[in-house]
């Protein structure tokens, strides 16, 4: 979803950019009758044109023609154009001649159909909306279209483990031997992790859902290498596990598997396993308790 909504706004892009260079001098001198001249000149010739349509209802907004101005933008609308400036410059008309909730129905339509325009909402042009409630959700819904993974439940597995940490060995049983830091990336798509032991080299992590197969996965770098985790497709064991091949210290295939438990007291269990066997019978490598990092003033 967010490469089309991407690619379409790419798109739109470079058709408006190279549109432009056609208007371009009497819109870089706000000459608004030259746009509009332009902008009738090319519907001669083709009056279908959604361009010369929208070029024309933008001239005749900034002349203050906002009835024609609606005209004009609404048949670039029928003939193609489908611009998040179109929407945005046909509701500005219609709140200039009191139609509010023709003025919602475009920015709505445009939210829906993948907008992420949300910051352009907070232009001073909208400011007679800022506390309309629909208003605030058609915002709110271009805000979720910037950042899809905050609000889809599949990129929010593996919340649980975000956070300060302190990491203690024998599932905290033994002593404190790291500290690590968990925190949100990219949109909230991914999860990094930064763990720091004392004694010995520390290592990075990614963790982020995959869309394409619908599993979760973690890339670790540590000591020069690197190893790629995969979520199984069923697992009835911890509230995340993560599954990568490996080799033993003697160089025999082996597989790595780690659990992350959710405790009730807000800790996470994190249990490492080696199996030699392809995943019939596990060896626990590592057993680890995150508890929250107190942090004092």
């Amino acid at each position: 979803m967010n490469k089309i909504i991407l690619f379409l706004f790419c798109a739109s892009f470079f058709y408006l950019s190279a549109q432009n260079n056609y208007y371009q001098p009497e819109l870089s001198s706000k000459d608004y009758k030259g746009v509009l001249k332009k902008a009738n000149t090319a519907l001669k010739k083709n009056t279908k044109d959604s361009m010369a349509y929208y070029y024309k209802g933008w001239s005749q907004m900034h002349l203050e023609k906002h009835e024609k101005a609606i005209e004009s933008l609404l048949k670039a609308k029928k003939y193609g154009l489908r611009t998040f400036a179109l929407y945005a410059n046909l509701s500005k008309n219609y709140m200039n001649v009191n139609e509010v909730d023709k003025a919602l129905n475009e920015l709505e339509e445009t939210a829906d159909a993948g907008s992420a325009a949300y910051r352009y909402l907070e232009n001073d042009d909208f400011k007679s909306l800022f506390e309309n409630e629909r208003f605030k959700s058609i915002k709110q819904k271009m805000y979720a279209n910037f950042y899809p993974c905050k609000f889809d439940e599949k990129y929010r597995k593996f919340d649980f483990w975000i956070g300060e940490w302190e990491v203690y060995i024998a599932n905290g049983k033994g002593p404190k031997i790291a500290e690590s830091s968990i925190t949100l990336s990219n949109g909230d798509c991914g999860i990094l992790e930064n763990y720091r032991p004392f004694r010995f080299a520390g290592g990075n992590s990614i963790s982020y859902y995959d869309s394409t197969d619908k599993r979760w996965k973690q890339e670790w770098i540590a000591g020069g290498s690197t190893s790629h985790y995969v979520e199984p497709e069923n697992y009835s064991e911890g509230n995340m596990q993560l599954i990568a091949p490996a080799q033993s210290p003697q160089g025999k295939p082996i597989l790595l598997r780690m659990i992350y438990y959710k405790n009730d007291d807000g800790s996470v269990r994190q249990l490492m396993e080696s199996s030699s066997d392809e995943g019939k019978n596990w060896t626990p490598v590592f057993d680890g308790l995150y508890k929250k990092k107190i942090v004092t003033e």
